[in-house]
C-alpha cells in the first residue's frame, strides 16, 4: 500500500482531467449558463484574450491541465498510508486543491487580473468540481480488486 504505482498515476492523472472536463461543462455550461446567463462568460471575454488564442496556447493549457491532475493524484497517493484508501483521501486532496485554486481567484481579484465576480464564481465552480475529479481519479488510481490482486502478486 505504501509504493506508489506509477502506470497508476499517470492513468490516474489521466482519468481526473477527463473528469474534470466533464464536471467543469456540467457545473459551468449547463448549471452556471442557467444561474448567471451569459454574465459570467461576458465577464471573461472582457478581461482575457481567449478569444485570441492559437493552438499552442490550448495544447499549453491541456499539458498543464494533465500535470496539475497527475500531481494531484500523486498528493493522493501519498497520503494514503496516513488516511487509508478510498473517498475520504480523495476528498482531503480535493480540500488542498481548493484552497490552492480559491487562493489564485483571490489573487487575480486581488490583482485586478479578473473581474470579482468572475473570479469568485470562478472559485466555487473549482470548489464543486474538484472533489468530483478526485474522486473519479482516486477510483481510478485503485483499479479493481481483481487488478489489486494481480499486482499484489
Amino acid at each position: 500500500m505504501n509504493e506508489i504505482k506509477v502506470k497508476r498515476l499517470f492513468v490516474a492523472g489521466l482519468a481526473t482531467f477527463a473528469a474534470w472536463i466533464a464536471a467543469e461543462i456540467v457545473v459551468e455550461q449547463v448549471v452556471g449558463r442557467i444561474l448567471f446567463g451569459n454574465l459570467i462568460a461576458e465577464q471573461w471575454f472582457e478581461a482575457t484574450v481567449l478569444s485570441d488564442w492559437g493552438g499552442l496556447n490550448h495544447l499549453l493549457n491541456i499539458f498543464i491541465g494533465l500535470l496539475n491532475s497527475t500531481i494531484l493524484i500523486w498528493l493522493y497517493a501519498s497520503l494514503r498510508p496516513m488516511y487509508g484508501v478510498g473517498t475520504k483521501t480523495a476528498l482531503i486532496t480535493s480540500a488542498v486543491g481548493v484552497i490552492w485554486g480559491v487562493s489564485l481567484a483571490i489573487n487575480t481579484i486581488n490583482l485586478g487580473l479578473i473581474p470579482p465576480l468572475a473570479g469568485s464564481i470562478e472559485a466555487l465552480y473549482v470548489a464543486i468540481e474538484f472533489p468530483i475529479a478526485m474522486i473519479a481519479g482516486a477510483t481510478v488510481y485503485e483499479g479493481s480488486e481483481e487488478t489489486n490482486r494481480k499486482t499484489a502478486s
